[in-house]
């Protein structure tokens, strides 16, 4: 059973201008987060999925100079752009995270895959782990369904296609180990203050060809509260309500 990890990716932010590339320490962030995908052994490719837009022509650019594979599809449907990822290159898990979350851990991938694999699930999320540094993993099965039933073009929040519909096997890996579970922690990128945390992450624990851990970092917000306090005050932008197709027998979300 093939499995993959597809990173959905895009240039189009405007709360913080071209966020996936902004340079940390000498390299684009994606570059950082490639770095530390690489670390996960379960899946047999990484997969950067951006669209078709001239604007994401770096994106693609950085993927060959980083040896990952690059799909481009639709600028908007991110469910349709992953489905049609995966369809192309043949991967039957999908793990899925967001270019915007350059701490994504790749010890609880492989902990996603095995727990999903072994429950045969359709859909498997992780709670406990800070919000950024987690991932997703779906079967391909799924997200083809996943396609038909939506009734909705713009798909960025799309997890609700599984989660809220009662037509899919969901599973949740719990997050037990104290050195990583701190499920408000904020280690995304969306807003400045985001980034200037994730910065002072990197300014503190990163050394050239070594990958620092997510405890590492979980431990140097708790041991200075100024860390975790730089985007305190930002909240998570909430996404488009999901929309079913009429004939689906479920109610619109």
């Amino acid at each position: 059973m093939k499995s993959a990890i597809l990173i959905t990716a895009r240039l189009k932010s405007t709360r913080l201008p071209m966020k996936v590339i902004k340079n940390i320490h000498g390299k684009p962030m994606i570059e950082h987060m490639l770095d530390r995908l690489k670390l996960a052994h379960e899946p047999e490719e990484i997969i950067v999925c951006t669209s078709h837009m001239a604007e994401d022509d770096p994106l693609e650019r950085i993927a060959i100079e980083q040896g990952v594979q690059c799909f481009r599809g639709d600028p908007d449907d991110v469910l349709l752009r992953l489905m049609m990822a995966a369809d192309q290159y043949g991967v039957e898990t999908i793990i899925n995270c967001t270019a915007d979350n350059p701490l994504v851990d790749p010890i609880y991938i492989d902990k996603l895959y095995r727990y999903h694999a072994s429950g045969k699930h359709d859909f498997t999320k992780i709670e406990g782990l800070p919000w950024g540094t987690f991932s997703y993993a779906i079967s391909f099965e799924a997200m083809v369904r996943a396609c038909e039933i939506k009734n909705e073009l713009d798909t960025e929040v799309w997890h609700g296609y599984f989660m809220d519909t009662g037509l899919f096997n969901c599973g949740v890996l719990d997050v037990r180990d104290p050195d990583v579970f701190w499920p408000n922690l904020r280690l995304t990128v969306d807003w400045p203050e985001d980034f200037a945390l994730i910065t002072k992450l990197f300014d503190e624990l990163y050394c050239k060809d070594k990958i620092f851990s997510l405890s590492a970092a979980v431990n140097l917000c708790r041991e200075f509260p100024e860390i975790p306090a730089i985007n305190a005050g930002v909240m998570q932008k909430v996404g488009i309500p999901i929309k079913l197709k009429n004939d689906v027998g479920h109610k619109n979300v």
